[in-house]
């Protein structure tokens, strides 16, 4: 089956949603306002497949942006399914390595950012020593340097633009602090995590050309998780879509935004979906849920969204279990009462297919310990996970355990994807300017 007929197929699927239709066939700037379970992914992987197709002619391509690696993955196996293969003429990754690799890396030189040409990606050490460096110059004092961190990240956030006043008077110490950091980090040659969408933005906003470029290059963008990425993407859409003429596919939802310490800002994507120049369309059915479950999340909401889940489709139960103690008490309770209760209700359920969730790594080592001690195997997410599965080589290494695991039989994934992913990542691993960030979360 062709590229072409496997889009077709799949968006026959999306012919009896109105809304989920309506985002397939607009033709110009749209927004997606999807909530959960609403099938946002979908529509989102066959609109892509569809805009690649018709709508984008070789060489050109799309360029859409994820909040994170995770997210990421999950894209290009949905759209691997429908026969794009990612590195081709689709550009998927994060907002940080949208701006490393496709505008930093080939035209900081020419740019006027003052890098060096033989710039790299600051490892963790390396940051450290420029904000001890930065701390012992500004603040001079006997704490941690390392309790600014949390406050530099939001200062260099905030002010997009650094000519205005106000980043040199809301508060004078941190913006000192900021400049001593920065030119630590420019004297190693290097620039950090934060650095990539804001110089990426500062390039973009001072070259009309490199906008150009950009739009020649990438005719469409696609945003996924719009409510989640901030102010300095929000603020390259704006140019390179509102001003370069680059069209415009974003996805979201400003009651999911959980990022706000990062920066996010759900009230942009709501501005975003009101322009009069934007379609709107939001999808209201909830596929995921049971009708109970689906009004329970408006009465946790406290607002009315009009959710509502398919007709016929089951109710769904909510169980309350009350739960006293500290962290390790309620994770014994999780695993030693919650979960066999859950599978003799369910027992066609899989162990795999039971999620938990908790607001902070360091509380996952509690399940992780609860686990262990009877006799679960649990696979982790967060910052303590066993391994980071938003690195590129660990998650090219969990595509070749899938295949061998039985992947060569159903062709998920594909080894035609799993080799040409591995030569992507060992040619960029060869490249010097790229050392330092090849295996990173980026």
């Amino acid at each position: 089956m062709s590229d072409r007929a496997l889009y077709l197929k799949a968006a026959e699927d999306l012919r009896p949603n109105d809304k989920q239709w309506q985002a397939y066939e607009s033709g110009g700037h749209c927004v997606l306002l999807a909530g959960p379970g609403s099938g946002k992914t979908k529509t989102l992987t066959v609109k892509l497949a569809r805009m690649l197709s018709e709508d984008v002619e070789d060489p050109r391509g799309i360029a859409c942006i994820t909040y994170n690696n995770e997210c990421a993955r999950e894209l290009e196996t949905r759209l691997d399914a429908l026969g794009i293969a990612p590195g081709g003429r689709v550009f998927i990754g994060t907002v940080h390595s949208f701006s490393l690799t496709q505008i930093l890396l080939p035209y900081a030189k020419v740019a006027g950012l003052g890098l060096p040409d033989d710039f790299q990606v600051a490892t963790r050490r390396q940051t450290r020593a420029a904000l001890e460096n930065a701390h012992a110059k500004v603040i001079k004092g006997p704490e941690n340097p390392q309790t600014w961190d949390f406050r530099l990240g939001q200062h260099r956030r905030r002010f997009l633009n650094r000519d205005v006043d106000a980043w040199k008077t809301a508060d004078p110490q941190l913006t000192r602090l900021v400049e001593a950091y920065e030119a630590e980090l420019r004297e190693m040659g290097v620039i950090d995590f934060d650095d990539m969408p804001l110089l990426a933005l500062r390039a973009l906003a001072t070259n009309a050309w490199l906008r150009k470029a950009i739009a020649a290059k990438y005719p469409i963008l696609a945003v996924d998780e719009y409510q989640d990425l901030g102010r300095a993407l929000h603020a390259m859409v704006m140019g390179l879509c509102f001003s370069a003429g680059i069209r415009l596919f974003a996805v979201g939802d400003v009651d999911q935004s959980i990022y706000g310490f990062t920066g996010a800002n759900p009230e942009l994507l709501k501005k975003l979906s009101e322009r009069d120049d934007v379609e709107t369309v939001r999808l209201g059915l909830n596929y995921r849920c049971g009708s109970q479950i689906v009004t329970a999340s408006e009465y946790a909401l406290g607002e009315a969204r009009g959710y509502r889940a398919p007709d016929g489709a089951h109710e769904g139960t909510i169980y309350f279990h009350p739960c006293t103690g500290g962290y390790a008490a309620q994770a014994r309770y999780l695993v030693e009462q919650l979960i066999p209760k859950i599978c003799a209700r369910r027992p066609d359920l899989n162990l795999g297919g039971i999620a938990i969730l908790y607001p902070a790594a360091f509380i996952g080592d509690e399940v992780a310990t609860a686990a262990a001690n009877n006799g679960y195997g649990v696979i982790r997410t967060d910052g303590n996970a066993l391994y980071p599965r938003g690195s590129r080589l660990m998650r090219w290494l969990e595509q070749c355990a899938m295949w061998c695991c039985g992947g060569w039989r159903s062709g998920q994934p594909r080894v035609s994807r799993v080799i040409a992913e591995g030569a992507r990542l060992f040619h960029d691993c060869s490249r010097p300017m790229t050392t330092g960030w090849n295996f990173s979360a980026t």
